[in-house]
């Protein structure tokens, strides 16, 4: 994964992110909330040679000296008298004794959520040790303490620290969200990007159409000329333009998917008006015998169509026009129960003469896993295309219908990613601003129109 798509699996997933890290700064600030502060006194001390012959030695020994000291400082009796020497009702704030190598520095620290308490637990075992070193019980002899500095009242608290407990909460709020954007990628059951689909298909993605609600009440090849479609158009010439560099002197295009409602019938009109508006002669096949909708999708009868032509239907009595002068199209017919013994036998014939009369012949056929009439054409047609529905079709269903077709020796030759929502968002075209067919608008409707 290259630096573009972890950026984009960050921005895909990016409600993941956020909330991870919400989260983690929502629970900081409750922490915040219910933790105790804690205040902190100092007392400093330092040791000291008392001047006998021995105070060089006592200087360069300071560190085996200072850690006496500090055990002292800990000692419970120590602790017992600064306790008996605190103000009535008062408890000893928790004490630590800090030393610094080479230094002849004591540190008494004093901790505890009342900052007066801390300021007299530090006096107080302060007082205490220098009590014991005065009446001999220490048993240094070259050295003595004195006090160089006073614990004074806390102004603020030492713990928590709100500003980097935010800022800590933050990273790792940040860190483990990207840490589940990427594992909710990897652990994605449904086909939602064009890299992810390119991947489990095998095959590169050659167009995503994106999610446009009025497709579903498109009824005539004209419709698609409307600028409110002009992504999907563009995304449609893309297709085409793939399709056409790829695979050459292309006649056939069969289009399936690895189940139902994913969108292949649109995938196929629209692909086949795409061809007719580029100028080359197009046929429009329903070859779904078992739910075609090419007749639903342009309000015409489904008979006679492709299933009678298989019975001996003369065909120019089934090819029906569009108000596109390059388009016709066959509707499925009447429905059978088992067309696949049929197509086996007649459809390989017939595609042949569909190839010799026209430039293009586009054919929406049966999904792959459910059935095996789609097998079947592919296995004549000279490309196959794969629709997958964006966040709709799961990876093992995709896995499984190109697994279909390896049985047969049928390579994919390309997916088409259905119901983008991220397409629209990336068009290069602006909206048209003119309806008068002057300045950009204008130009991209007579583009729209020539195309």
């Amino acid at each position: 994964m290259n630096l573009s798509e972890f950026l984009e699996v960050l921005w895909r997933r990016k409600l993941i992110v956020i909330g991870v890290t919400l989260v983690s700064l929502g629970v900081a600030f409750a922490a915040l909330k219910v933790t105790t502060k804690q205040y902190e006194a100092t007392s400093t001390l330092a040791v000291l040679p008392t001047g006998g012959p021995n105070s060089i030695y006592i200087l360069s020994a300071v560190d085996q000296i200072t850690p006496i000291y500090a055990d002292a400082a800990t000692a419970p009796d120590t602790l017992g008298t600064a306790q008996r020497a605190l103000q009535t009702g008062e408890s000893l704030a928790s004490i630590n004794v800090r030393t610094f190598t080479g230094t002849p520095i004591i540190k008494v620290v004093a901790r505890d959520p009342s900052p007066k308490v801390a300021q007299d637990s530090a006096e107080a075992v302060t007082q205490a040790l220098l009590g014991r070193e005065a009446s001999g019980e220490l048993k240094v002899t070259q050295a003595h303490l004195e006090q160089y500095n006073r614990p004074t009242l806390p102004s603020g608290a030492v713990y928590p620290r709100p500003k980097l407990t935010m800022i800590v909460a933050f990273l790792l709020g940040l860190g483990l969200g990207v840490g589940a954007a990427l594992l909710r990628e990897n652990l994605a059951t449904k086909i939602e990007t064009p890299e992810a689909l390119a991947r489990v298909a095998g095959v590169p993605s050659y167009a995503e159409i994106p999610n446009e609600p009025a497709l579903a009440r498109v009824h005539a090849a004209r419709d698609l000329t409307d600028p409110k479609f002009r992504i999907v158009a563009e995304a449609l010439r893309d297709l085409r333009t793939n399709l056409l560099f790829t695979k050459g002197n292309l006649r056939s295009i069969v289009v399936t998917s690895p189940e139902g409602s994913h969108g292949k019938t649109t995938v196929s009109f629209g692909l086949a008006v795409s061809f007719a508006r580029s100028g080359a002669r197009t046929l429009l096949v329903d070859a779904d015998l078992r739910k075609g909708r090419i007749s639903e999708l342009l309000n015409v009868q489904r008979t006679p169509g492709l299933s009678e032509i298989l019975r001996g239907h003369p065909i120019e009595e089934a090819v029906r026009h569009t108000s596109l002068d390059n388009l016709d199209f066959i509707t499925g017919g009447k429905l059978g129960e088992d067309p696949g013994e049929l197509l086996m036998a007649e459809f390989p014939n017939l595609l042949h003469q569909f190839e010799r009369i026209y430039d293009m012949v586009v054919i929406d056929t049966t999904p792959l896993v459910p059935v095996s009439d789609a097998r079947i054409i592919a296995r004549f047609g000279k490309a196959t295309l794969i629709v997958a529905s964006a966040g709709v079709t799961t990876r093992r269903q995709l896995r499984t219908a190109v697994e279909r077709l390896a049985l047969i020796s049928v390579q994919p030759t390309g997916a088409v990613l259905n119901n983008y929502r991220a397409a629209s968002k990336t068009a290069y075209y602006g909206p048209t601003e003119s309806s008068n067919g002057s300045g950009t608008g204008g130009k991209t409707k007579r583009r729209l129109a020539r195309l």
